[in-house]
């Protein structure tokens, strides 16, 4: 059963959409190992998993261009674990050319490396209960191994 992640942890999440929200990529980016993965495909079907520094900044970069204001603010944080946390997340803003706004609800599932807590994948999901299930297959799957 996922548990809240504690205060330290909810705290550095807070931090790193901070950094998101006020436009402090390089600060964020620092958050992400060199050869991370960011993946956001279960949500945008025409998206690839992005890896590394670059190809990261490069996305972050044009969603910047595309929306005015987009905020993410974190809701809840929960301890998955074997270094998982899913993040259920508040995402808002409007569209700069279109002015189309969005106000939605999503969930990350972040994987920490243990080693120096570097964020080593992040996946992008519709619902905190579908990052819950994948989390739940990979522990089950690590269990198996």
């Amino acid at each position: 059963m996922p548990q809240t992640a504690s205060p330290q942890l909810i705290e550095r999440f807070k931090e790193g959409f901070e950094c998101w929200n006020g436009g402090e990529l390089d600060l964020m980016q620092d958050m992400y190992a060199e050869d991370g993965e960011f993946d956001v495909s279960a949500v945008f079907t025409d998206m690839r998993p992005l890896r590394g520094h670059e190809s990261m900044r490069r996305y972050w970069d044009e969603v910047w261009e595309t929306w005015e204001g987009v905020r993410m603010d974190p809701l809840e944080v929960f301890d998955v674990g074997r270094g998982r946390y899913v993040v259920d997340v508040r995402l808002w803003g409007k569209g700069k050319r279109s002015g189309a706004e969005v106000d939605q609800r999503f969930a990350y599932l972040y994987t920490l490396r243990a080693a120096d807590e570097k964020i080593v994948r992040c996946q992008l999901f519709p619902t905190v209960q579908a990052a819950m299930d994948v989390a739940a297959t990979l522990t089950s799957a690590a269990r198996n191994d």
